[in-house]
C-alpha cells in the first residue's frame, strides 16, 4: 500500500499549483467538501473544514488581486520567436516595465509587509493543514484505518491518530441500533480531535509568525460562515462577536493564539456546527451549497479576481505568441 507521501502525492497532483492562490484554495475546498457529501455520517470533520477553507479563500482572492500588478513588470517571455510581431510585443513588456517599476516597487514596500506577508502565511497554513490530514480521509475510505496507523505513530500526529480510532469504533456501531446513538458520539469526539490537530499542531507556527496587523485582522475577520447553509439554523459564528469587540482590538482576545480559538470553537462554533450538520439532507441550502463547493463554483468575489488579474496580464501582454 502507499506510504503518506505516496497518500499525498496523490491528492497534490489533483491541485493546482501553489502560486495560483485561489485555484488551488478551491480545490481544497472541493476536496474537503466531496469527503462530507461522500459519507456525512463521518467525515464531520471535512465539512466543517470545507467551510473554513472556503472562508480562508476570501482573504487569498484579496492577496492575488494585490500581487496582480506585478505582472505589469514581469520579464517579457522570449520563446524563441524571433518574428517581428514578438519583438515589438517584447519591446512593449519593456517599455511598459520600465514606466511601472517604481508605482510597483511603491506597491511592494508598503502593501506586501503589511498584508502579503500574512496572506501568504495563510495559505501556508490552508496547505499544511490539507498535507497533514486530507491524505488521512483518502486511506481510510480506500484502505480503513490500518492504513493509517501504518503511516503515522502518536507521537508524530497523536490527535490524528487518536480521531480516526474514535471515527472508525463509532462507525462500526451505527449499523446497530442499539449502539448508534454511541457510534455517533464517538464519531463527534473522533472529529473534534481532528480539529484539535489543525488548531493546536498544525496552526501553531503559522498563527505565531503573523504580525501584530495580521493578528488583528484575522482576529476582526475569523469566522466559522454557515450563512446560508440551512434556514432553520443561525447562521454563523464570528470570533469578534463571540469575544466582543474591544477584547480584540485591544489584544486581550486574539485568534492567533490557540487558547482563545478552542474557547470560541467548543463555546459557539462547533455547537452551531452540530445542529446544521444534525440537520443535514440532500434537499436542503446546506447540501447545495456543500455540492457548489465541491464542484470549485466560482463566487462573485473570485470571478471579480479573475478578471482583474486577467486584465492585468492583458494589459501587460504576458501570452505566449
Amino acid at each position: 500500500m502507499p506510504t503518506k507521501r505516496e497518500w499525498q502525492a496523490i491528492l497534490e497532483q489533483k491541485l493546482p499549483p501553489k502560486n495560483r492562490y485561489t485555484d488551488r484554495n478551491r480545490a481544497i475546498t472541493a476536496y474537503y467538501a466531496q469527503c462530507y457529501l461522500q459519507q456525512p455520517d463521518v467525515f464531520k470533520w471535512a465539512g466543517m473544514a470545507a467551510f473554513a477553507s472556503n472562508q480562508v479563500g476570501i482573504a487569498l482572492q484579496v492577496a492575488e488581486v494585490l500581487m496582480a500588478p506585478r505582472t505589469l513588470v514581469a520579464a517579457p517571455e522570449d520563446g524563441g520567436n524571433a518574428g517581428l510581431l514578438a519583438l515589438g510585443v517584447r519591446l512593449y513588456q519593456q517599455s511598459l516595465s520600465l514606466v511601472f517599476t517604481v508605482p510597483v516597487a511603491l506597491h511592494d514596500a508598503t502593501i506586501r509587509p503589511l498584508l502579503l506577508n500574512d496572506l501568504d502565511l495563510l495559505k501556508q497554513g490552508n496547505d499544511q493543514i490539507f498535507d497533514d490530514i486530507a491524505w488521512a480521509h483518502l486511506a481510510y475510505i480506500q484502505a480503513g484505518l490500518g492504513e493509517i496507523e501504518a503511516n503515522v505513530s502518536e507521537s508524530e500526529q497523536p490527535y490524528l491518530i487518536q480521531g480516526f480510532r474514535m471515527i472508525d469504533a463509532g462507525a462500526k456501531k451505527l449499523a446497530d441500533p442499539a449502539q448508534s446513538d454511541a457510534g455517533k458520539e464517538l464519531i463527534r469526539k473522533g472529529n473534534i480531535t481532528l480539529l484539535k490537530q489543525e488548531q493546536q499542531l498544525t496552526l501553531a507556527g503559522v498563527m505565531e509568525r503573523l504580525t501584530s496587523i495580521g493578528k488583528l485582522i484575522i482576529s476582526l475577520g475569523g469566522a466559522m460562515d454557515f450563512q446560508d447553509a440551512s434556514r432553520n439554523t443561525p447562521g454563523g459564528s464570528w470570533f469578534t462577536n463571540y469575544f466582543g469587540i474591544l477584547p480584540v482590538l485591544s489584544g486581550r482576545a486574539s485568534l492567533a493564539r490557540f487558547e482563545d480559538r478552542w474557547k470560541w470553537l467548543e463555546g459557539e462554533a462547533l455547537p452551531l456546527w452540530d445542529r446544521i450538520d444534525t440537520a443535514y439532507a440532500p434537499a436542503t441550502s446546506f447540501h447545495h451549497r456543500l455540492v457548489s463547493m465541491a464542484e470549485r463554483e466560482p463566487s462573485l468575489l473570485q470571478q471579480i479576481t479573475s478578471l482583474l488579474t486577467s486584465g492585468y496580464q492583458a494589459v501587460g501582454l504576458q501570452l505566449h505568441l
